[in-house]
């Protein structure tokens, strides 16, 4: 709604290795409110750790967008991601300079998302998900245009039986077309106040769910050398199975300990640490 310009954001802080990876927007656009408040947090952020470094994840966020539609007597609250929010922001004054709609280049460079394939889904799920959802409207570019003729109900005829015959809806093609054009839903109702749209997922392959497992793991690697290392840093010597327990209470993420073994032995491989001669179940640490 253009009359709200207050906005709230949380923000949660979690470290890159904690999680799997996930598609980053860096030309992503946002709305000056936010801009705003991120700078205001990354300054206070900045400020407070310093040497530390925000990688922003866009596609992890939610928002709560305020909708006012002429069919409905009070303002909804849309549950959306920060990629619907965006797009459902593009249509907060008009449906395009023409009045006609946007098309899906026009949304792009409004939103910044340059994902084509992620924009295409964020547009199927805001104007072809299920019923009560559907806050924009999608008109193909290649629909048969509207006839003039007597009015739907004359239309309809009857069937063999007698009883008159419902009026077919014209089918709205699933895939979305660069020529094909958005608009305002200014028809939507419903009766709920709070509104909650799920994204469309994308099938993840066999071959890209191994890429992340991959990925994840070797970014794990890293923590847990940092781990052994800041722990043999502070005991100086430390037996082999009060080490793996130290280890294992810091991580944040599960570990075995056949990898937390292997760490310890490139870690004395690149001479941050060695075994106690005569004591093999021991380490030292070497400044």
């Amino acid at each position: 709604s253009p009359s709200v310009k207050a906005v709230d954001m949380d923000v949660q802080v979690l470290t890159t290795g904690y999680w799997p990876v996930y598609p980053k927007y860096p030309n992503i656009i946002l709305p000056s409110e936010l801009l705003a408040l991120r700078t205001k947090f990354e300054t206070y952020y900045n400020d407070k750790y310093q040497g530390r470094r925000i990688a922003w994840q866009y596609s992890l966020g939610n928002c709560i967008v305020k909708a006012t539609f002429p069919k409905s007597p009070a303002p909804k609250e849309l549950i959306v991601n920060v990629c619907q929010s965006l797009v459902l922001l593009c249509f907060r004054h008009d449906d395009g300079d023409d009045g006609l709609g946007l098309t899906l280049d026009e949304i792009l460079k409004r939103t910044g998302i340059e994902d084509r394939s992620e924009l295409e889904r964020v547009l199927q799920s805001l104007s072809m998900g299920r019923d009560g959802t559907r806050v924009l409207k999608k008109v193909d570019y290649d629909s048969p245009p509207t006839k003039t003729g007597p009015s739907p109900k004359a239309a309809t005829g009857k069937d063999g039986n007698g009883s008159p015959r419902k009026a077919k809806k014209p089918r709205v093609r699933r895939n979305v077309d660069p020529q094909d054009r958005f608009l305002f839903n200014a028809l939507f109702s419903s009766n709920q106040r709070r509104i909650r749209i799920t994204n469309i997922t994308m099938k993840e392959t066999s071959e890209e769910r191994t890429k992340t497992h991959e990925t994840v793991s070797k970014d794990r690697l890293y923590f847990i050398d940092a781990a052994v290392v800041r722990i043999m840093k502070a005991r100086k010597t430390i037996d082999h199975r009060m080490l793996i327990g130290e280890v294992l209470a810091q991580l944040k993420f599960p570990a075995a300990s056949a990898d937390i073994k292997k760490r310890i032995e490139s870690l004395i491989e690149r001479e941050y640490m060695e075994r106690v001669e005569g004591d093999i179940s021991k380490y030292k640490y070497l400044a």
